[in-house]
């Protein structure tokens, strides 16, 4: 898949290629499993041979990112309140003074977060964050994540397969971290509960 991808984007007009990076990154915000990351770094490896330009894949990926993220704000905004309410009548509302306190944080840090980025989107449309501050803090995000991952790509080159095992580990990495910092902030909240008591 990947290497069809890469062979797709050596062989089509680079306004094209710039398209094919552009929509990648939207549906990697919408379908998490779709490797955007890797798409971009593919486009960070065309840089080396001269087929793409830099700032076409910075922007091309950057503008994708922020697109995708805010298209699953937007959704959470109009629809994903009441769907929650309805379907699962789930206690996630009871969060909200949290996440309105701190939500900005986490979407300035949700590019670095693969995997939880569409959730961080809805949870920031669910609670009505300030849909310019979203659109801010999610462009500054994605701006610096896909910085990285071109800098990356262009370095090592033709290896560029390298980086997307490490970002898999990574991945791997933030996962468990976050499921650890999830049970820890619950157990603290039922011990200050019952302390309370």
């Amino acid at each position: 898949m990947l290497e069809y991808i890469n062979q797709l984007l050596q062989h089509i007009d680079p306004v094209m290629a710039y398209g094919v990076l552009f929509l990648s990154a939207i549906i990697e915000n919408i379908f998490p499993p779709i490797p955007g990351d890797t798409v971009t770094v593919i486009g960070a490896y065309l840089i080396t041979q001269g087929n793409l330009g830099f700032w076409g894949v910075y922007f091309s990926t950057s503008a994708g990112s922020l697109v995708g993220f805010f298209l699953m704000y937007f959704f959470g905004l109009k629809f994903g309140r009441s769907f929650v309410q309805s379907k699962f009548k789930a206690k996630i509302f009871s969060e909200e003074k949290w996440f309105v306190k701190y939500g900005y944080w986490v979407i300035l840090a949700n590019r670095f977060l693969s995997g939880t980025r569409s959730v961080i989107a809805l949870f920031a449309g669910f609670f009505h964050l300030e849909w310019y501050k979203v659109i801010l803090f999610g462009l500054i995000s994605a701006l610096v994540w896909n910085g990285l991952l071109i800098y990356a790509g262009y370095l090592l080159g033709a290896n560029w397969d390298m980086i997307t095992e490490i970002i898999s580990r990574y991945n791997e990495i933030v996962i468990v971290l976050m499921v650890i910092a999830v049970i820890v902030y619950v157990v603290i909240r039922r011990y200050r509960k019952k302390k309370t008591v």
